[in-house]
């Protein structure tokens, strides 16, 4: 198994730490709560009010939290001291209970064995800031009980949304730049990470040893994504038109992996457990 790069869990550490104080202020919008919205539609699709969810990229607790309010058993990781103190906070603000925040990196779940989760979330591109995704793979199958679901929002190498809109700006390296496959992050500050774009097939052969394939579609395909608050508000008709035109093609093969994620849905679909190494 590769081992864990120190220098990227530092990296990325600092970065979220940056953002956490004003983290919902300028990151939160009606595109990301549109967007969160159809991930919990698809967890209630999969698991009942009472199972236990494990939110491995929880950031600031938001999904945590509100699937915690809808009667699951949540338990947030995240490798940001600043987004975990801003999660209790926020928990307890709210008056949530059944919710609880850990400090850690989602390449060591190893607290969380032998709770039996149920379904195992990462939102946002998580998964797309891991120092090895083959350790990340492992560690999410040692936590989910056979059986159980891993649903994963993952930026994919290839974004239409982008793509246009660095070719209308006649700026090719913009429209591009996932091509690279790993880049650097942005958006933080002065601080910066590695971030590495996955094609769905490049994806899951990382967890096919122990996942099979169960649901994968696009998201934000067409309509904006949460970067596009400027253009949502200045063109709120062909906005909604897009958002209401790209569920008929989210699932399909041309453009389930071009949008600005793709949400895919694993099982847990063998008994045997990663060895520990």
């Amino acid at each position: 198994m590769h081992p864990v790069n120190e220098l990227q869990v530092e990296n990325v550490a600092a970065a979220f730490n940056s953002v956490a104080p004003d983290f919902e202020e300028t990151l939160e919008n009606d595109i990301t709560r549109a967007f969160r919205s159809k991930v919990y539609e698809t967890v209630r699709s999969l698991v009942p009010a009472g199972a236990r969810i494990l939110d491995i990229n929880c950031g600031i607790g938001i999904d945590a939290i509100a699937l915690a309010q809808e009667g699951y058993r949540t338990s947030g990781v995240d490798i940001s001291p600043g987004m975990i103190k801003q999660a209790k906070e926020r928990s307890r603000k709210s008056g949530t209970e059944g919710v609880e925040f850990v400090l850690s990196s989602f390449d060591d779940l190893s607290m969380f064995s032998g709770r039996s989760i149920d379904l195992v979330l990462s939102n946002f591109g998580g998964v797309n800031c891991s120092s090895s995704l083959e350790r990340c793979a492992a560690e999410v199958a040692r936590t989910l009980r056979p059986g159980g679901y891993f649903v994963a929002v993952v930026m994919p190498r290839t974004s239409l949304w982008e793509i246009v809109a660095g070719a209308v700006r006649l700026n090719l390296s913009a429209a591009f730049r996932r091509l690279g496959g790993t880049v650097p992050a942005r958006g933080f500050r002065s601080n910066t990470f590695a971030v590495t774009y996955y094609s769905p097939g490049s994806f899951t052969a990382f967890f096919s040893r122990w996942f099979s394939v169960r649901h994968l579609r696009g998201m934000n395909i067409f309509s904006p994504p949460p970067h596009a608050v400027r253009f949502r508000t200045r063109h709120p008709l062909l906005s909604s038109l897009l958002e209401r035109w790209e569920p008929h093609v989210a699932a399909l093969p041309i453009f389930r992996s071009v949008g600005d994620h793709f949400m895919i849905v694993l099982q847990r679909s063998t008994s045997e457990s990663p060895a520990d190494e």
